[in-house]
């Protein structure tokens, strides 16, 4: 399942960028996070809380960053554990100058199994673009007050989502998304 979105945020690109390589911003963005820490120089571990339809379960999150390219983009790739399932996947975040500030725009991609994917992958992809629409609004707000998302998120061919329902992938990967990301 794929999970796309955009926003343009009112920082320049080297203040986005560093924000999303720092743990505390991360922590207090990434929906239902408990913990984040950094274990290595583009590793973190993170325990997150997180629902998808009726399955609510505590994620033990492995993330690594991969294809840096500072400050342009970046690779998260994550795996999540619980006793409700597993997930894995990742986001590609890029950051581009844009109308005096930064246009973030990821693709978050992921896979579910256990508990979770018997919910269904309709329950699943709602919620995980609700986790990454929570995190990278969060995010973008905690850069600038007024930031906005610039598209509607929505999945690899589906239509999009009349209320947005992200991950991220937190509960399959975090966030992806944390999933970031998703996610990422």
């Amino acid at each position: 399942m794929e999970v796309k979105g955009e926003y343009q945020i009112d920082a320049c690109r080297e203040a986005v960028w560093a924000a999303l390589n720092d743990p505390d911003v991360l922590r207090r963005c990434i929906p239902g996070c408990e913990s984040l820490e950094q274990i290595g120089e583009n590793a973190f571990e993170a325990q997150v809380t997180a629902a998808v339809g009726p399955v609510r379960a505590k994620f033990n999150t492995s993330l690594a960053l991969e294809d840096l390219n500072p400050p342009v983009s970046y690779r998260l790739v994550g795996k999540s554990k619980a006793a409700a399932g597993f997930g894995s996947g990742s986001a590609t975040v890029t950051l581009a100058e844009s109308a005096g500030g930064t246009r973030l725009s990821y693709t978050a991609d992921f896979k579910v199994g256990g508990k979770l994917a018997q919910v269904g992958s309709r329950l699943v992809l709602g919620a995980t673009r609700k986790t990454a629409d929570d995190f990278f609004g969060a995010f973008s707000r905690e850069l600038d007050s007024g930031a906005a998302a610039s598209a509607e998120g929505e999945a690899a061919g589906a239509e999009p989502a009349a209320s947005r329902t992200w991950l991220a992938v937190g509960a399959a990967v975090i966030v992806l998304l944390t999933l970031w990301f998703l996610l990422r």
